[in-house]
């Protein structure tokens, strides 16, 4: 159970004051890597999961340098959007501390958001990444567009 981590220090990394040792770059790569066993289970065998897994390993495989970590907190952000089973495994940690970030940002923020990182061919996980982070910490609980929350 102390090992659980949410989604925000996942993306925010370690508070100010604990930036001895950033233990979420650790998790954010098992979280990365943790992809391939949900695309695996969702998509079963094909050819497009086979090879959505091996790009999901050679991205939680990356270094820990500042670009490398942003591609993983955009394949996560990205998981996150897409797969249900992802939405509910963040959900399931972070009741135990009362948090609903993954909820807020699964359902309000990332619909928002993705479709126009979508729209320039996914050329800037960096600004993926910040906008997402501002609008969730910034403007919490915040109609985002002109449409109705995801259900």
């Amino acid at each position: 159970m102390e090992r659980r981590v949410g989604l925000r220090p996942l993306l925010l990394g370690p508070a100010l004051d604990d930036r001895e040792m950033d233990r979420t770059l650790v998790g954010l790569g098992s979280h990365v890597e943790g992809l391939k066993n949900v695309i695996r289970e969702v998509y079963g065998d094909s050819v497009a999961a086979i090879d959505a897994g091996q790009e999901l390993g050679q991205i939680a495989a990356l270094g820990n340098g500042a670009h490398e970590v942003t591609c993983k907190r955009a394949a996560l952000l990205y998981a996150l959007y897409k797969e249900p089973e992802v939405q509910r495994y963040f959900e399931q940690q972070e009741a135990a501390v009362g948090s609903t970030y993954a909820k807020d940002m699964a359902k309000r923020v990332l619909p928002f958001v993705v479709p126009r990182f979508l729209k320039h061919s996914c050329q800037a996980p960096d600004d993926f990444v910040h906008m997402c982070i501002v609008l969730a910490e910034m403007w919490p609980d915040v109609r985002l567009g002109n449409f109705p929350l995801r259900e």
